[in-house]
């Protein structure tokens, strides 16, 4: 019986400790951390001016390696881009820019057709 309350009062004991920890670790400040403030009732955030135009999707045949292609509009410059597949089995092996168009290139690891689209950033220099 002795032995039991020993081993119960233990259990509780350890319990309490691990309870007071926690507390005290989530209670603990930490220093150089804020809480970012609640933008004011009403605030809408305003839209991005670099718009963002897609290609079409191009069909690309098992093992071929094919470039899709999304242009800016007459008289803005890419500033970034990349493209979207339709299966994990294709990847991209090139993403660039060239003039006022963004190029990707896609592998087809599949056994079927799979395709890549191709998406631009643009902006007015």
């Amino acid at each position: 019986m002795a032995r039991t309350t020993s081993l119960v009062l233990s259990a509780l004991a350890a319990g309490a400790v691990l309870v007071g920890g926690t507390g005290t670790a989530v209670a603990d400040e930490k220093p150089g951390i804020v809480a970012a403030e609640k933008p004011a009732a009403g605030y809408t955030a305003p839209l991005a001016p670099h718009p963002q135009f897609f290609g079409p999707f191009v069909t690309v045949p098992p093992g071929q390696n094919l470039p899709a292609t999304a242009a800016c509009p007459s008289g803005q410059v890419p500033t970034g881009g990349g493209g979207t597949t339709t299966a994990f089995r294709i990847f991209f092996t090139d993403s660039l820019a060239t003039g006022n168009v963004w190029v990707v290139r896609g592998t087809n690891t599949n056994t079927v057709n799979e395709s890549i689209r191709a998406f631009v950033v643009c902006t007015t220099p």
